[in-house]
Formats: C-alpha cells, sequence, structure tokens
C-alpha cells in the first residue's frame, strides 16, 4: 500500500512536468518560432484531457504510469518528427531526466530503447538529413546523448538500489516504532492502575480504563475538564503538589485520599510526573493511582487482632484475679441460703443470684483471651428476642421510650450460644436507652435477607446520635466516651457476631439517631 502511495504522488510530479512541458511548447509553436503542423496542438490538447481524466478517475497507479510515459514518447516523437531543426533533439535528454524521478532501472532502461527505436525513424523518415552528422556539433550532441543514457542506466541503478535500502531501513524504523507505540497503547489501555494525563491547567488530556473504573468517570466525560478528584479538605495540599510538579519534581507512591464521581471517598497511592517536550520543557503530567483501601483494611485488622490479643492476655489476668474472691463469696453466700427462715434469706438469694450473673459475665470477658469451641445449638429468635424485651420493659416505661416491635417471621431459627446471643442484644439495648434523655422511640424490626438465608435485625433509636469520628472507632478496644465505660462492649459484641457467622452495620446522624442492622444466618424458618 505504502509503494502504491508512492507510485501516485511520482505520477502526479509526472503529470505537472507534462503539463507544463506542454505550455511551453504550444507557447512557442503560436510565436512560430518553429514551422510546426497544428496537428500537434490537437494531440497535445487530448492528451492531457485524457491523463487528467485517467487520473481524477484513480486507475491503477501502474498502468497509468505505463500511459504517461507513452504519451511522453508519442509527444516528444510527433514535436521531433515535425521540427525543422535538430536541436528538438535535445528534448529527448529532458524526457530522461523527467523520467528518472521514477527511480526504476527497468523503466529508465526502456527509456533509453524506445528513444534510439524514435531517433532511428526520425532518420528513417528523412526528418533529419544525412549532412546532419557532417557537423562537427552534431556528432557532440550524440556523443553527448549516448553518455546521459549511459550515466541514466548506472545512476538509475545505483539509486534503485540505494532507495531499496533506504526504504527497507525506513520500514523497520516504522516497524520498530508502531510496535512500541502498539505496546505503549497496550500497556496505557490493560493497566490495573489508573492513569490520567494533565495538561498544565489541570484538564483531562486522556485516562486509560481503570481510571474510568477505579473513580466513575467516562473518558468522553473527562477529557477537556477539571475533574474534583480530591476530597475539599485535602484540596490545598493537593494544590501545593500540583505547585512542586509544574516545578519539576515527582511524588512516588504517595499516600492520600482521594474522591469519586459520586463522591465516596477511597485511600488512593498514587505517583505524579511531570511530562517534558525534547527541550525539557514541561507540558503535561502523568498521575498513577491505586486503590488501597483493602490495604489499609488488612492493617487495621491486623491492628485490631493484635489489640485483641493484648485485651485478652489481660481479661485473663482480670477474670482469674475476680474469680478467685468470688468464688470464697459464692462458698459462704450458699451456705447462708441454706437457712430458709433467715430473715436475710431473700438478700443472700439475690446475692447468689448477681455472684452467677458475675460468673457469667466473666465467662464471656474471657472469650476475648483465648478461642474457644463454641456449643451452638439451635434458638428460637423470637423468644429471645421477647425475653430482651420483658427485661428493659421497666427501663422502656422509667425514660418514657416507647419501643415498637415488627415480627413478621415468628418461627426463625438461628445457630449460636443462646448466652451470647442475649449478651450482645442487652449491650445494644442498654446503649439505645442511654441515648434517649426522655420520651423518644425504639424500634425492633426482624426481616429477611433478599435470598431469605440471613435473618435480619434492625434496631432503631431517636436518642442523640454517634459523631462521626466516634463511630469510625466505635471497634477499637478501650475505646469509650462513656465515663464509666471500659472501651470493651462494642468489640465484645463485634467478636461475638463473628463467632456466629453474622455482621453489623451502625449508621448514626447526631440529633437524629442511630441504625443498627445485624444479620445471622438461618437454620430454619
Amino acid at each position: 500500500m505504502q509503494q502504491q502511495e508512492i507510485l501516485k504522488k511520482r505520477n502526479f510530479l509526472t503529470l505537472i512536468t507534462y503539463l507544463l512541458s506542454n505550455i511551453v511548447v504550444v507557447i512557442v509553436i503560436l510565436l512560430q518560432q518553429f514551422h510546426h503542423h497544428y496537428c500537434y496542438l490537437f494531440f497535445c490538447g487530448i492528451s492531457a484531457v485524457l491523463l487528467g481524466v485517467l487520473y481524477l478517475v484513480k486507475i491503477n497507479p501502474k498502468v497509468y504510469q505505463i500511459i504517461l510515459i507513452a504519451n511522453w514518447h508519442i509527444l516528444l516523437f510527433l514535436y521531433n518528427f515535425q521540427s525543422d531543426s535538430p536541436i528538438t533533439i535535445y528534448s529527448l535528454i529532458y524526457l530522461i531526466g523527467v523520467l528518472s524521478i521514477y527511480r526504476s532501472f527497468l523503466i529508465n532502461f526502456a527509456n533509453i530503447i524506445l528513444i534510439l527505436v524514435e531517433i532511428i525513424l526520425l532518420f528513417k523518415f528523412d526528418v533529419f538529413s544525412i549532412g546532419f552528422f557532417g557537423t562537427e556539433e552534431n556528432y557532440l550532441l550524440f556523443f553527448f546523448l549516448l553518455i546521459i543514457c549511459v550515466v541514466s542506466i548506472i545512476q538509475s541503478y545505483y539509486i534503485k538500489n540505494t532507495w531499496t535500502k533506504m526504504e527497507k531501513r525506513a520500514d523497520a524504523r516504522e516497524y520498530d516504532l508502531n510496535s512500541k507505540q502498539a505496546y505503549l497503547n497496550l500497556f496505557f489501555e490493560q493497566a490495573e492502575d489508573a492513569i490520567a494525563v494533565f495538561d498544565l491547567e489541570d484538564r483531562v488530556i486522556t485516562v486509560n480504563p481503570a481510571f474510568e473504573k477505579l473513580y466513575g468517570w467516562s473518558k468522553e466525560e473527562a477529557i477537556g475538564r477539571s475533574l474534583p478528584l480530591v476530597p475539599p479538605e485535602n484540596a490545598d495540599g493537593a494544590n501545593c503538589r500540583a505547585k512542586e510538579l509544574r516545578k519539576g519534581s515527582s511524588y512516588h507512591l504517595f499516600e492520600t485520599t482521594d474522591m469519586r464521581k459520586d463522591g465516596t471517598y477511597f485511600d488512593a497511592q498514587i505517583s505524579l510526573s511531570p511530562i517534558l517536550n525534547p527541550q525539557g520543557e514541561i507540558i503535561a503530567a502523568s498521575v498513577i493511582s491505586r486503590d488501597i483501601s483493602y490495604i489499609k483494611e488488612n492493617e487495621n485488622l491486623i491492628l485490631q487482632s493484635e489489640k485483641l490479643k493484648l485485651v485478652g492476655e489481660l481479661a485473663a489476668g482480670v477474670a482469674h484475679e475476680i474469680r478467685n474472691p468470688m468464688t470464697v463469696i459464692s462458698g459462704f453466700v450458699q451456705m447462708m441460703n441454706e437457712d430458709s427462715n433467715s430473715p436475710y434469706y431473700e438478700y443472700t438469694k439475690l446475692i447468689q443470684n448477681e455472684i452467677e450473673r458475675i460468673e457469667l459475665i466473666l465467662s464471656e470477658f474471657l472469650v476475648l483471651s483465648r478461642p474457644q469451641a463454641n456449643q451452638f445449638v439451635n434458638i428460637h429468635l423470637t423468644e429471645t428476642l421477647e425475653d430482651i424485651v420483658q427485661f428493659f420493659h421497666y427501663a422502656f416505661q422509667q425514660k418514657s421510650i416507647e419501643f415498637i416491635l415488627r415480627n413478621n417471621y415468628p418461627d426463625i431459627i438461628i445457630l449460636g450460644n443462646k448466652n451470647q446471643i442475649k449478651q450482645v442484644l442487652i449491650n445494644l439495648f442498654k446503649n439505645a436507652i442511654e441515648a434517649i434523655s426522655d420520651g423518644g422511640t425504639i424500634t425492633l424490626e426482624v426481616s429477611l435477607s433478599a435470598d431469605q438465608k440471613d435473618v435480619l435485625i434492625n434496631l432503631t433509636d431517636t436518642g442523640c446520635g454517634i459523631p462521626s469520628y466516634v463511630l469510625e472507632r466505635m471497634f477499637e478496644p478501650f475505646y469509650t466516651t462513656k465515663t464509666k465505660g471500659t472501651g470493651l462492649g462494642m468489640m465484645i459484641i463485634n467478636k461475638i457476631i463473628q463467632d456466629h457467622h453474622g455482621t453489623i452495620k451502625i449508621e448514626s446522624q447526631e440529633e437524629v439517631g442511630t441504625e443498627i442492622l445485624l444479620s445471622f444466618p438461618i437454620v430454619q424458618s
């Protein structure tokens, strides 16, 4: 295809030379400097129109080349045939020079053969008299013509070989360049990391598919715009980095927080680099970013695990130290309970019940200290919830709290430890009651997940709500906003739920309320 394009351009240049040469000859004829027959003018006009039409209809370049060369020879033969002066034979030398543009040994050789045949025919038709060879100038003319033919053949052969080598080198360079460009395009399009190129005004020049997927902006939406990729609170830092980038600085694996099109934030690791032109001037900037939210989550999990391990060790020691004196107290109280006629029997009985509750709490506290093989049994969820509601009935009345229970699935059965499930619900209810100062609503709703494999327990209150900075650290050990809190309650709740293969999600808004969603796998419905 490339050779065809080159041949078309050479044909066009030869056609222009042909037309200009004809114009010059026609002008000379009209000025009657040479006595030609005017039928030559007719042939000039017909051939010019024919060649022009054939070029416009875009026939095969090789065929057009043959027709064009044939017209040249016919025209010059007629020109010399009707000439009164042998000087017109110099036009044949002019033709050799014109057709050398094709850089073809075969064309030059054929051209010389045709010129020799034309000269023979001109002599045969007595266009030139015998005396033509009688002058020294005409001998020099033929000798000069012969030299031109030989040089033309040698030159065309040399130029053809040189041109062929140059074309091969050019093709090789173009192939390498196209290969590199293709590999770069493949890398850009298939890279896992988001890549974007920005101009010096922070407008997007181009983005790759990974950028569209990560940030949510399509390529059509992004190009030519300055996108809000940085949270407003981080805008100052981003502007400082952009200024340093325009001065030639780079940032490698810089961790920050970026923003998607929908306004959600994510942890990002970005690399910023300036793009330079051959003169070393900064013309654009590239940004490569990746979502490292999962890495941050893993780091938080590791940190949480380390904290949990520390808490577990403390829990084991504290529980052990408390259990020793509690065993003594429990033994004496049991002895006092043997006398049912004692005036203090009711009090000692109450003390014994509370001691047993302390023992239960200590047992649950030891959940943090070491892994335990829980003995899970089938739990009737509705019965458990009714026990919890009954337990807090008096607390609701004291604070004028309206309690709403919505349960359209009374026969749900889950697998777990009943005491631990009760501990989770009791702690959550206590937090909800404490969040309501006086008069409010607590709603408990039971529903099923979309695939009906999990039961959803939704606990909502209209209390004071939880600040966002507290919500982020909700499950951290020893973190509490309560004056008498230990900071272990929510962490224990989270661990119990995880042990039961469940999940917990908390959403809250200050001065509006809190919504807690628990989910547990269903054994039977």
